[in-house]
């Protein structure tokens, strides 16, 4: 009997409860060791003699499993199955017999359908125990053993009753065996009701939030914009004496300083030199002024963070050279109006 002829059925059934399984978050073993037995019918192809009278070609099997549970789509087992036998007789009064037995080795991939419900497929190989047995009260028994490995097939649904106690419903299929000098090559289908035990940590069964219930909450009112008060550019000058960048003339620089207090613009002090002596040196003498007044200003608990330097040595230096105009420290800021 060709697989196509049984799997269809157990497809259809395994589609069926696909659609109506629901998720009950139950909590259960998903990975281990398991253990576990089963018991059903076989049916034979092949099992009989082409010119047999009488064919009982399905019987009874049982067995045993074991296996390693990765995850809830992936694991490996191994058992021994008693496939029962299959009687024929001729017509003249002949019996043949045809019995298998085996241990097999699937790979086991899995489609979780819900928390309790899973279906799976199966493939591996099984060595079989085969034995042909001819004869009969009138004729002398010729047995003929066979041996050897041979694919197996199949499909199943898991119902898990507890955390770790398990049924399932299972189809499997079973390749053609038997010796080469049988005169045929059965094979056999069964279809099982087992039990087994999954070890393993349950993991534990989550916890559900509360949904709070929607609350009407009027929007709150937009901040009102700020405004920015309106300000004015103010420059204060500092002059210094001949080739000097010591502050001395701080009338005006007071003043601001007093205004200052009630703002934090920020603050730029730029330097400048007249034309009497080298640029390398007047630039450097710019610099110089900057900082002092910097240094003066920050003496008077204006904060440094808001001062930023520059200085310009000779470069903005009137034609009419040296011209006290020139020796200078430019404060700039903005206050309000």
């Amino acid at each position: 009997m060709s697989i196509k002829y049984g799997l269809p059925g157990a497809f259809c059934i395994l589609l069926a409860v696909a659609n109506t399984a629901q998720a009950d978050d139950f909590p259960y073993a998903k990975s281990g060791f398991y253990l576990g037995g089963e018991t059903g019918a076989s049916e034979f192809k092949s099992g009989c003699r082409d010119l047999s009278v009488t064919c009982e070609d399905d019987d009874e099997v049982y067995g045993g499993f074991a296996g390693y549970r990765f995850n809830d789509y992936f694991a490996i087992e191994s058992g021994y199955h008693e496939l029962g036998e299959a009687t024929s007789w001729n017509i003249d009064g002949k019996k043949s017999e045809i019995s298998i037995e085996g241990y097999d080795l699937s790979v086991l991939v899995g489609m979780p359908l819900s928390d309790r419900w899973m279906a799976y497929v199966r493939g591996g190989g099984l060595y079989y125990d085969a034995n042909l047995i001819d004869g009969g009260d009138l004729f002398p028994e010729q047995a003929n053993n066979a041996k050897g490995w041979t694919e197996t097939a199949g499909a199943g649904l898991v119902f898990r009753a507890t955390d770790h106690l398990q049924t399932r419903l299972q189809y499997q299929y079973v390749n053609d065996f038997g010796g080469s000098d049988w005169g045929r090559q059965p094979d056999v289908q069964a279809v099982t009701l087992g039990v087994l035990w999954q070890f393993g940590n349950v993991a534990s069964k989550p916890t559900r939030e509360p949904i709070a219930e929607p609350v009407n909450t009027p929007a709150p009112t937009p901040a009102p914009e700020p405004v920015e008060p309106e300000t004015k550019p103010v420059h204060v000058l500092s002059q210094f004496d001949f080739d000097s960048s010591e502050v001395s003339n701080t009338g005006a620089l007071n003043q601001l300083i007093k205004e200052l207090a009630s703002s934090q613009a920020a603050i730029t002090i730029t330097g400048y030199a007249d034309g009497e002596g080298t640029a390398e040196y007047n630039m450097e003498l710019s610099k110089e002024r900057a900082e002092a007044v910097k240094a003066y200003l920050v003496s008077k608990d204006v904060s440094a963070s808001r001062i930023t330097l520059d200085w310009k040595g000779e470069t903005e230096a009137s034609s009419q050279s040296p011209n006290r105009a020139d020796r200078k420290a430019v404060v700039s800021t903005e206050l309000p109006k």
